[in-house]
């Protein structure tokens, strides 16, 4: 009961749905955007097709890539703005003038006002600005002021009310003031043309004239019909109850496009009838209306109290967005002769004539496929199949979910259901539905060969290959394919006789005098990675339909080879927002289309195309160093420091089309090309000296832009490589040359002396080791000498004592011997030998040839001594004991001590000093 419940409040909610309109492309550019205030109080182009809006901050300009914002000089709102030729006209608070563009791609104001030294009225504005011939014309509130380009000269034409609104129609001109009438602009006059006492005094908001007849849109949203001084004809719109109109033109294909207060934009036709309305619950920023401009592609740009927005009505393009959600996603779509079907994520809908889309009761849930065979709409469901019929539909089987639905002989068909192939056959009763036996898996998608062969492609298992009975109703044999690599989002159609199999990178085709599936360059450059979306394929009208990143692709097959002819429809998938996987495209009559969207759809005319010429353009060239940004000549041939930090060039290509994506590369000198990207700017850094050249290239939805944009510029030398550096360096170098020629004279010369001075060293040190080793030889001849000497020296005191000893035992033995004379004789002869100076004159020799400083050194250190202590100095320097020194004086070792004891005290030597030791240091 819950459920039956719930799926009345559906259908009363789709039934009581208001549908959208189909409506032009929109773009809106917000405050944030554009970096200016929230008012846009009128709007105007110039011949390179850049946009201006007089803004409450200033003048804004936008070039198709960035908005510029020029103040207004004495900070007041811009109320009005108007080209002619290269100069922008401005109006706002107490001052009118003009911009012109400098070197620098700058727009620079000069003030008429102030240059002609104008006296103007307490708090005067203008309002609005016209040309006519040599002469501008600016309306405030009480004059219009004349200004003669040529002369520079000003003529007021002064009005004593307030002036309502200043027309241009033609070459005419008119003012209207609300209480006295509509006055037109004679000979530099004023004229009333039209008294308030015929036409009222309601305001108008637009004059013009059409079919030679003048027209007024009132503020009341009425079209007034003037000749003669009267209102011959009035039309009223066909909703302006309540209607406040604020801004109105007449548009080039003889529309009325409608500035209102609070209904946003409303385009009539001249008969008052609403073509369409677009307002803020349509996509409009704002519902109040400050101006409408018609640029020179029939773009409509609207100034808004919040905003800027601009329209293309001739885009080709309708868009059908489904703001409440009750449409859904729209996966297929069909026209039968006034009622346009959508089959939806949430059901089959259907629009008869005007009328607002309807739900078709009992098909809630996703429609997949509606095919028209044979005069049958059929509609492939999530729950079933149906046949549809007006605004009701009839099941054929329920039994599972259908995908679609094909025709394979007369009156019967094939369809595609989750659980496998079904066999379709209508009958008396109606149609009759019969499960293929052999073959259960999911078929969404489906091609039929000439000799009634089935391909199922299945995105996770691959191709089939399936051969039916002649009944249709059971699958003789079930081949895979395994020469095709399976893929998501893969897709397989019968197209003219050829079966065409498609996935991610790769198109391969099957013709029908071919056994096998070929690769198709021809058809793979559309599915190639960098553009890829999906590889869908749809046959509609005849025509084989492929889609990508920035193209739809019409494909048809040419009679004479067969080969396949591709057109491209530039319309990129930002805009197109389809289901990817699911796109669906249907003929809608003649050249028109509809797409179906994950917001609704979109309607396409494909002939509407447009080769109009563009070209890329360089807007600025923006030094920036130490926080700070300078604008550079655009000039070729400007020169930079070389301590310049970063060079940024922004560009554009002045193109407003919503369905456009442009995009850009650009190289400097002979380096390869950068990456495309929609950034249209680019920074230069770290760039070392040199001459450059920046060219940038463009494309429009992937075709490239025959002309390019280049700008040429120079990074100066830095300071210590300019030419008067260079002329010191030369002069530096050579000097150094000449300071190294020297140093190098000087060098080898000091290294040749060093060389020499060295050979001179080593002869002088072989010398000296020469000398040396004669030295040595010396001292070893002399230490031989000295050892000889020595040798002798102790053989010679060794005698002494030996003789000594031997004289002292035989003067012992003697004395043993009775006293006789040759007794006597024997011992005088033995004292004589014992006192004989001769051994020590001959030992003193001796000694001396053995050290010969030590007389000399001992004799000088202690001059007091007697030979006798000399004696004893040198046998104890000998090394000699007491005991053997005792035999070579003659006398006792006790007498020995007794000297040594009497020289210690002679030599001064303290008590812990060895006079032995003392004798031998010496």
């Amino acid at each position: 009961m819950k459920t039956i419940q719930r799926y009345l409040l559906f259908f009363l909610i789709i039934s009581h749905f208001l549908g959208a309109q189909e409506l032009p492309p929109i773009q809106n550019f917000d405050p944030v955007t554009y970096q200016a205030g929230n008012q846009n109080w009128m709007i105007t182009q110039d011949k390179s097709g850049y946009i201006y809006t007089a803004n409450n901050q200033g003048l804004l300009e936008y070039n198709g890539s960035h908005w510029n914002l020029y103040k207004t000089p004495n900070e007041s709102i811009m109320r009005s703005v108007h080209v002619r030729d290269d100069l922008i006209f401005t109006g706002c608070y107490r001052d009118f003038g003009y911009w012109s563009r400098n070197n620098k791609g700058l727009l620079e104001y000069t003030s008429i006002v102030k240059k002609s030294n104008l006296e103007l009225g307490e708090d005067e504005e203008f309002w609005s600005i016209q040309s006519a011939g040599n002469q501008i014309l600016f309306q405030s509130l009480s004059h219009i002021y004349v200004y003669n380009i040529e002369t520079g000269g000003i003529k007021p034409i002064v009005s004593d009310e307030v002036i309502h609104k200043f027309f241009k129609t033609g070459n005419n001109y008119y003012f209207q003031v609300l209480n006295k009438g509509l006055y037109q602009l004679e000979n530099g006059a004023s004229v009333l043309k039209y008294p308030s006492t015929a036409i009222g005094t309601i305001g108008f908001v637009q004059l013009f004239t059409q079919n030679n007849t003048l027209q007024a849109i009132t503020s009341q949203g009425e079209i007034l019909q003037l000749e003669d001084g009267q209102i011959t004809n009035k039309t009223s719109i066909a909703i302006n109850e309540g209607l406040a109109v604020y801004d109105a033109i007449l548009l080039k294909n003889g529309s009325i496009a409608l500035g209102t207060i609070a209904n946003g934009l409303m385009v009539i036709s001249p008969q008052g009838e609403l073509l369409y309305q677009i307002n803020q619950a349509l996509g409009l920023l704002n519902n109040t209306c400050l101006s409408i401009f018609e640029d020179s592609k029939e773009h409509l740009w609207i100034g808004l109290d919040k905003g800027v927005c601009t329209i293309q009505p001739n885009s080709g393009v309708s868009v059908f967005n489904d703001y409440k959600g009750v449409l859904g996603t729209v996966h297929t779509a069909f026209k039968l002769e006034d009622n346009l079907y959508v089959g939806t994520n949430q059901g089959l809908f259907i629009k008869k004539g005007n009328d607002n889309f309807k739900f078709v009761q009992g098909t809630q849930g996703q429609v997949w496929n509606l095919d028209f065979l044979d005069g049958v709409l059929f509609c492939n469901h999530n729950i079933g199949l149906f046949v549809v019929d007006e605004d009701k539909v009839t099941p054929i089987s329920i039994s599972t979910g259908f995908w679609k639905t094909l025709k394979i002989k007369e009156n019967t068909y094939l369809s595609g259901s989750y659980k496998g192939l079904y066999l379709l056959e209508s009958k008396e009763s109606g149609f009759e539905s019969t499960p293929i036996k052999g073959f259960s898996i999911s078929s969404k998608a489906i091609a039929i060969d000439a000799d009634d062969t089935v391909f199922i492609n299945h995105e996770y298992k691959g191709v089939y290959k399936i051969t039916l009975n002649d009944a249709l109703t059971t699958a003789l044999s079930v081949e895979k394919i395994e020469t095709l690599p399976k893929g998501i989002g893969s897709d397989i159609i019968s197209f003219k006789g050829d079966i065409i199999y498609s996935k991610r990178g790769s198109v391969h085709v099957k013709k029908r005098t071919d056994s096998n599936f070929r690769p198709n360059a021809k058809l793979s450059k559309i599915v190639e990675d960098i553009n890829y979306t999906s590889a869908s394929l749809v046959e509609e009208n005849g025509l084989l339909w492929m889609f990508n990143q920035n193209n739809i692709f019409q494909i048809d097959t040419e009679d004479i080879n067969g080969s396949f002819s591709i057109k491209e429809i530039p319309f990129q998938y930002n805009f197109r927002r389809e289901k990817i996987g699911y796109e669906n495209i249907h003929h809608i009559g003649n050249d028109d289309y509809l797409l179906g969207t994950s917001f609704g759809y979109l309607s396409l005319n494909t002939e509407n195309t447009s080769d109009e010429y563009y070209k890329p353009v360089i807007t600025s060239v923006v030094t920036r160093d130490n926080n700070s940004e300078k604008y550079r000549s655009l000039i070729n041939g400007i020169d930079f420091n070389n301590n310049i930090g970063t060079i940024s060039i922004r560009y554009t290509v002045p193109t407003f089309n919503i369905l456009d994506q442009v995009e850009y590369s650009y190289k400097l000198q002979d380096e390869s090309w950068s990456t495309w990207s929609t950034n249209a700017s680019t920074q230069l850094k770290n760039l070392s000296f040199g001459d450059y050249t920046f060219t940038l290239k463009s494309r429009i939805n992937g075709a490239v832009l025959e002309d390019t944009a280049s700008f040429n510029f120079t990074i100066q030398r830095p300071g210590y490589l300019s030419n008067t550096a260079i002329v010191i360096y030369v002069l530096l170098t050579i000097v150094l040359i000449g300071l190294l020629n020297g140093f190098y004279i000087w060098y080898f010369k000091r290294k040749k002396n060093a060389a020499l001075q060295k050979q001179q060293q080593e002869l002088e040190l072989k010398n000296l080791e020469n000398e040396k080793r004669i030295v040595e030889l010396r001292n070893s001849k002399l230490r031989g000498d000295i050892e000889l000497r020595n040798k002798e020296l102790a053989v010679a005191t060794m005698a002494m004592i030996k003789k000594n000893e031997t004289l002292n035992e035989l003067k012992s033995q003697l004395s043993k011997l009775p006293e006789a004379t040759e007794t006597k004789s024997l011992r005088n002869l033995v004292d004589k030998n014992l006192n004989s100076k001769q051994d020590w004159i001959t030992f003193e020799e001796a000694f001396n040839n053995a050290d010969k400083d030590f007389f000399k050194k001992i004799k000088e250190r202690h001059p007091n001594l007697t030979s006798g202590d000399l004696r004893l100095c040198v046998y104890l320097r000998l090394n000699l004991s007491s005991k053997e020194i005792a035999p070579l004086l003659n006398i006792s070792p006790r007498s020995v001590e007794i000297k040594r004891y009497r020289l210690r005290k002679k030599l001064g030597l303290d008590r812990d000093i060895s006079l032995s030791g003392y004798i031998v240091d010496i």
